[in-house]
C-alpha cells in the first residue's frame, strides 16, 4: 500500500489540519520501528587484519551503534566494557572505527575479521513509496496518526486510546512476522 493511500485514508477518518509532509514523517517513526524492532535486517564485512594494527573501519554508512557480532576465525567475540579491557573482544575507538582485542600480531591472507550490523533504517521521501505492513496489519499505521493527531491537538484521552490500539496492532504484525520464518 502506498503511503498516499494511507494519507487520504486517515483525512477522511479524522480531518486535521496537518500536512502530508508531516504525517509522512509519522509514517517514517512506524516504519522505522518495524525496521529496528521486527525486520532487523543485517548486513556483514569481511576484513582483512593486518599485523599491530587493532583499528578497522566499518563499511559506509555504519556507525558502530549498528554492530551486532564480530567474528575472528568463525569464533564470535564479545564487547569489550572499560572494566574488562583487557580480555578478547571488541569495541569502539575513539575514531569510530572497530577495535579487536589482542591486536593481530599477523596480517590475514584471508578475511579472519567479520563484523556483522545492522542495516539502517533509510526513511521514505515521498509519498508515492509503499509502507512497510501489508493490508490488514496497516491499520497500526492509522493508529499511529490519529495517536499523533490527537497528541498535538492536546487531546490526551484519545492519544493514549489510539496508542494503544496501535501498540497491539504492532504486536499483532511482529507476531505474523515472526510465524512466517522470514529472516
Amino acid at each position: 500500500m502506498l503511503i498516499s493511500a494511507i494519507i487520504t485514508r486517515i483525512d477522511e477518518l479524522k480531518p486535521n489540519g496537518y500536512t502530508s509532509t508531516t504525517k509522512l514523517g509519522w509514517i517514517n517513526q512506524v516504519d522505522g520501528m518495524i525496521w529496528n524492532e521486527i525486520y532487523k535486517h543485517t548486513g556483514f564485512s569481511d576484513i582483512l587484519r593486518l599485523a599491530n594494527t587493532a583499528a578497522y573501519a566499518l563499511p559506509t554508512g555504519v556507525d558502530f551503534n549498528l554492530v551486532t557480532e564480530v567474528y575472528v576465525d568463525g569464533e564470535p567475540i564479545l564487547p569489550i566494557t572499560f572494566k574488562d579491557f583487557e580480555t578478547t573482544g571488541y569495541y569502539r575507538g575513539t575514531d569510530g572505527k572497530l577495535n579487536i582485542y589482542p591486536v593481530p600480531t599477523a596480517s590475514d591472507t584471508v578475511a579472519g575479521l567479520r563484523e556483522v550490523h545492522r542495516l539502517p533504517f533509510v526513511p521514505h521521501t515521498a509519498i508515492s513509496e509503499s509502507i512497510y505492513m501489508p493490508v490488514p496489519y496497516d491499520k497500526a499505521y492509522d493508529d499511529y496518526i490519529c495517536a499523533m493527531i490527537d497528541k498535538y491537538n492536546q487531546d490526551m484521552e484519545g492519544y493514549n486510546n489510539n496508542m494503544s490500539f496501535y501498540n497491539a496492532d504492532t504486536k499483532e504484525f511482529a507476531a505474523w512476522y515472526k510465524d512466517q520464518g522470514v529472516k
